[in-house]
Parts: structure tokens; C-alpha cells; sequence
């Protein structure tokens, strides 16, 4: 969710070369593909309401608290070749200095103290290409590391740093109508792991689901989404709140947490939508003394 008051989000510059096989951008950045050209992507990803799984695969924020979202940016640069049609390698490096997203910075902190985020990507764009006619699909494989130093969870020693790998997949199923006309029914998977559960919060995470756009032709522009999105936290983790409980009750040790969300996006108007929805959720905050709960919620899009 964004802060409240304004904010600088995005100030940057992209340059195409090589007829438009390598693109580079640099400036004030995010990783996450919120227009579809940086990370861990995926355009089912989006019709979605809850921030498990909107944008980009929640885990890899929580586990690498330099990498910046929308609407926080720092500075970055980011390089994408193209050598073929359907492949792409993509990387990235930026200012990992979690203080730059600080709401009272408005996003006006321009110094570069880091520690430095690196994240790399390899893409498949399936069945994409000018005149292809089977059903889309994409598949990413990608990796981060956050640098600098943190306390480990259960000693006294500091860590070097954090590091990750994550997986996005998504394929169309069937297609209603014509394929100009993007009515279709597809799925989408994501994992993340980020193996060193010493510094690590949430060494696994997964989401999945089904989105239909267009399910009524009668409706081309609505869309029904189902997900469901798990994050398991760290052994170690759990051990240090454990052991800080035993002197706060308040603290509730954290062992994973599920969503489970339903909506259905009505186009009211163009560039107008409501989205009436539905969540439950298992364990709020990844604590089994948290009792679960259920969401109700509407959300209005507007664009322009």
C-alpha cells in the first residue's frame, strides 16, 4: 500500500538499440513489472487485489527489503537483450537502501548508500511473436542478492548478506472467441526460495491460480480470478520469537500464512472498474494464535 502525501515515483531513461534488441534504462527505478517491463512479471498477476499476489511475487520484498515496488523507487539501472524473438536475459542493479522508501522522504532521497541489489532474469515469451495463432504463455527464472551485512536470527553473528531465486509461469488454457478480442481462460504459478533461513524471513512462498477474461460474451472486459498464495517462514526466525516470547506474550511466534481470493472485475464504464472481492485468510501475520479472517472489499480502477 502506498504512503500517504506525494511522491516521487518514477524518473528515468530508456534507450532502445541495436534495432530494438537491447534496452536500457536508468534513473529512478523499481523492479517490479507493473507495466510489464521489468521483473518477475505476469499480466494475471494484476487482476488481483490482495498484495500476495499483485505486481510481483510478494516474497522477494520480504526477503531482500532493498528491492523497491511501486510506488518506491531508487536508483537503478537495468539492461535487457533480446536475442531472439521469443528469449530474453535481463539484470539489473540498484541502491538497496530500505531507508530511501521511507514515506517521510516523499521519494526525494537521492543518495546511494546502499548495500547493492543485483537481480537477473531469463524469460521464454511463448507463442508471442507477430502472427503466432496458439494459445501464450511466458516462463521466468530469475535470482537476487541483496549485499551488506545483517544480524543472523539466532546468534550474534552477522550474515553477508541475502539471496534468492524465484520461478513465474503463466499459459492460456483456451480462448474465448477471436484472438484479437484477448477473451481467455489461463493459469499462473509462482515460487520463491530464499534458502538461508539465518537472515531470510520467508524462505518459501507460492501462489497459483486461475484468471477468465472475458468468461461472458456479453461481458468482454470483465474478469473472474481465484488465487491462492502461501509463505512459510524461517526456522530460525521462529527459534529468536520463540525466545522473545518467553519475555513478551505480546510476541507471536510466525510459522506461514495462506490467501485465498476471489473476485470478479466489472467493467463499469470504459477506464472505469469495480472489483468486488472476496479473501480469507489463514493464520494474518503467519501466527496460528492469530485467528483466521475474511475480507470483504471493493475496489474502483480508474484510468486514463
Amino acid at each position: 500500500m502506498a504512503p500517504p502525501g506525494p511522491r516521487l515515483t518514477t524518473l528515468s531513461y530508456t534507450q532502445a538499440l541495436f534495432d530494438e534488441q537491447l534496452s536500457l534504462r536508468v534513473g529512478r527505478l523499481s523492479i517490479d513489472s507493473l507495466y510489464g517491463e521489468e521483473f518477475a512479471g505476469s499480466t494475471y498477476f494484476r487482476q488481483f487485489t490482495s498484495v500476495a499476489f499483485n505486481a510481483i511475487p510478494f516474497a522477494i520484498f520480504y526477503n531482500a527489503p532493498g528491492a523497491f515496488g511501486y510506488p518506491a523507487t531508487t536508483w537503478g539501472a537495468r539492461a535487457r537483450y533480446v536475442p531472439r524473438g521469443d528469449v530474453y536475459v535481463m539484470a539489473g542493479f540498484y541502491n538497496g537502501d530500505p531507508d530511501v522508501a521511507l514515506a517521510s522522504q516523499h521519494g526525494l532521497d537521492f543518495t546511494l548508500q546502499g548495500p547493492p541489489l543485483g537481480i537477473g532474469e531469463i524469460g521464454w515469451l511463448r507463442n508471442q511473436q507477430p502472427g503466432a495463432t496458439a494459445l501464450p504463455g511466458n516462463l521466468k527464472l530469475g535470482g537476487f542478492v541483496l549485499g551488506g551485512s545483517v544480524p543472523a536470527y539466532t546468534t550474534s553473528i552477522s550474515a553477508s548478506g541475502r539471496h534468492g531465486f524465484y520461478l513465474v509461469a503463466d499459459q492460456a488454457l483456451a480462448r474465448f472467441g477471436d484472438r484479437a478480442d484477448g477473451r481467455q481462460l489461463g493459469v499462473f504459478g509462482s515460487l520463491v526460495a530464499a534458502p538461508d533461513q539465518a537472515v531470510s524471513p520467508m524462505p518459501f512462498f507460492f501462489s497459483t491460480g486461475v484468471v477468465a477474461n472475458g468468461p461472458l460474451a456479453s461481458r468482454p472486459k470483465d474478469v473472474l480470478s481465484l488465487g491462492v498464495a502461501y509463505g512459510g517462514y524461517s526456522g530460525d526466525l521462529r527459534s529468536q520469537q520463540q525466545a522473545q516470547a518467553l519475555l513478551d506474550p505480546a510476541i507471536r511466534p510466525q510459522v506461514s500464512e495462506l490467501t485465498i481470493e476471489l473476485s470478479y472485475a466489472i467493467q463499469v464504464l470504459p477506464g472505469f472498474t469495480l472489483q468486488p472481492g472476496v479473501q480469507y485468510l489463514i493464520h494474518p501475520g503467519g501466527s496460528p494464535a492469530t485467528p483466521n479472517a475474511l475480507a470483504l472489499g471493493v475496489n474502483a480502477v480508474v484510468s486514463f
